[in-house]
């Protein structure tokens, strides 16, 4: 098979994993599952998510390592599974110790999956020589992600209101079993290092938090990306509590005025890669949390469903920060530990949501919604603050050239 051949097969592979991946009956009622029909309060529910995510912090960079070591494809199927187990036990959460055992799982299914597929990408489009069109292809597998996620609200709010929630999840389970089993049809590219031995497993993670130490532009691109996404990311929790709180019973109005939501990250994510090759990295990271962090505090203020407006502009602006961020390291890092660099932005933006996630969930609960996203606001404001002066002094090493590939690597 030619590499173009490959490519095109592949391409059509990853999409219909991304769609399968998220394509999640269950996501338009989720939080109301557990806090309608569980009893949970939203502050246990984010506690939880918070104990998932420390899981996800202590897992990404190991199985980000295990993708490149024994394969990026086998790592994605590995997680889907894994992801279909953890929906069936969440289907069945009766406790709090339930739920734990469901988001632990998971943590892991999440961490394998993550940082694989970018890699696995970027090394296939690499060995067709068209690695240049990353970042519009990567965002166009977002907003698969998003339509996945679109399509399934859509759907989701209805069949639960016919069945009830229970069967949203018994269907996410299945969904997952099939994105494994299209993982595993994908055909992995070489992993490019020459003649060199495959390195050790603990030294390939060793070599690559180094390299990112080393590196003041990777650094400062996957800590500002990770936190920025984490800022932005977190308005997901409120969404459902948003509608709730507005007076919108679970239903067909439920899940419709989630859906442009969706579709507004969607178009984010498809926008990116012009937005990074028109602006560059460096602007880009630098409006992107700020006009989150204005649309965060538009909602805090804005009553009723006025609020919905800058709802819109918020999914819009966190989808696209994935993409530009991904793009930059993927050109700077080699073959060999590109999945575990890669990985070390999800370790962020997971280790900023742990704390987070508890933190807008006992907001909400204490003092409302609009303080909620006013915590949102703040963090994409300190990220600014905190990473916008290195990010600016780091300009010359973003905008010069790409950091040398590893031996043997085109």
């Amino acid at each position: 098979m030619t590499n173009g051949a490959r490519l095109e097969r592949n391409l059509r592979l990853l999409y219909a994993y991304w769609f399968l991946r998220e394509f999640q009956l269950w996501i338009p009622v989720w939080i109301v599952f557990l806090t309608i029909e569980r009893g949970f309060s939203l502050t246990a529910v984010t506690i939880a998510e918070g104990l998932f995510l420390v899981g996800v912090v202590a897992l990404e960079v190991p199985t980000g390592a295990v993708a490149d070591r024994w394969g990026r494809s086998i790592s994605m199927a590995l997680g889907a599974f894994f992801l279909g187990v953890s929906v069936l036990i969440f289907a069945f959460t009766t406790s709090f110790a339930v739920l734990l055992a469901s988001f632990m799982l998971w943590s892991v299914a999440h961490t394998l999956m993550s940082g694989a597929d970018m890699a696995l990408l970027f090394d296939t489009l690499k060995l067709a020589g068209r690695e240049h069109e990353y970042e519009g292809i990567a965002g166009r597998g977002a907003a698969l992600n998003w339509s996945g996620v679109g399509v399934a609200t859509l759907l989701g709010g209805p069949v639960a209101a016919l069945f009830d929630i229970r069967f949203t999840i018994f269907l996410g389970a299945a969904t997952s079993v099939v994105a494994a089993l299209v993982a595993l049809a994908l055909r992995e590219p070489p992993h490019q290092r020459g003649e060199r031995p495959a390195e050790p497993y603990l030294r390939s993670i060793r070599l690559a938090f180094e390299e990112v130490s080393a590196t003041a532009g990777l650094r400062t691109v996957i800590l500002l990306g990770g936190v920025t996404t984490a800022a932005l990311g977190a308005v997901h929790y409120l969404v459902q509590p948003f509608l709730v709180d507005r007076e919108i019973e679970v239903g067909v109005a439920f899940s419709m005025l989630q859906v442009p939501l969706f579709a507004a990250g969607m178009a984010g994510s498809l926008v990116a890669g012009r937005v990074a090759s028109q602006a560059g990295t460096r602007r880009a990271l630098f409006g992107v949390p700020l006009a989150g962090a204005a649309g965060c505090l538009a909602i805090a203020f804005a009553p009723g469903l006025g609020a919905y407006a800058p709802l819109l502009v918020v999914m819009f602006l966190g989808s696209m920060v994935h993409p530009i961020a991904t793009g930059y390291v993927n050109r700077r890092v080699g073959s060999e530990r590109r999945a575990t660099v890669l990985s070390m932005q999800g370790m962020v933006y997971s280790l900023v949501m742990a704390v987070m996630a508890p933190a807008i969930g006992f907001s909400t609960d204490r003092w409302g919604l609009g303080v909620a996203f006013s915590v949102c606001a703040g963090l994409a404001l300190a990220a600014l603050a905190v990473f916008g002066r290195p990010l600016a002094r780091a300009r010359e090493a973003m905008d010069g050239a790409v950091v040398a590939p590893v031996a043997g690597e085109a």
